[in-house]
């Protein structure tokens, strides 16, 4: 249970500290979105620098919004899961439908990286293909793993109430 503690501590952090940051992140992305002045601040997303005075750009922010808030809505559902296991709820059907959740939105944001560094990478004129592993598909695989968790916990579930039936 300790693990589980330090784990809980951490994501709470985690998302303590984006509660703080996504209204501030709005609040700036408008001010770049309708401002006509150009920024000195450098602004990346997924490792590629955003040049606000191309107006295209600017349109790519709402999207990176979009995955932060996909991030932050899993992490919300993942918190619950630790809860209900700090609590001891372990195998029922309220876990299964938040691990599944929580892998829907994981994949979900995985795609939307994908898009929005492609997007990023035509607009700059940096278009790339690498070949190796990207984070596209390591956040892939995890949401699956969520997933296939999911399904795990609702076997798990069943096994549970076949063995409370058996005297």
């Amino acid at each position: 249970m300790r693990k589980l503690n330090i784990l809980k501590a951490i994501v709470d952090f985690i998302w303590i500290m984006s509660l703080f940051a996504l209204p501030l992140i709005i609040v700036f992305f408008v001010f770049i979105i309708f401002s006509n002045e150009t920024i000195d601040i450098p602004l990346k997303i997924n490792d590629l620098e955003i040049d606000t005075s191309i107006g295209q750009s600017k349109y790519l922010l709402p999207v990176a919004l979009m995955h932060f808030g996909l991030f932050i809505y899993a992490l919300y559902f993942f918190r619950k899961l630790l809860e209900n296991f700090k609590k001891l709820i372990i195998f029922e059907v309220e876990n299964a439908k938040l691990l599944n959740k929580i892998g829907q939105l994981i994949m979900i944001n995985a795609v939307v990286y994908a898009l929005l560094t492609f997007a990023l990478q035509l607009l700059i004129g940096k278009l790339t293909i690498d070949i190796g592993y990207g984070p596209f598909l390591y956040v892939l695989a995890l949401g699956l793993f969520f997933s296939v968790l999911s399904e795990v916990f609702l076997m798990g579930k069943k096994l549970k109430e076949e063995n409370e039936l058996t005297i």
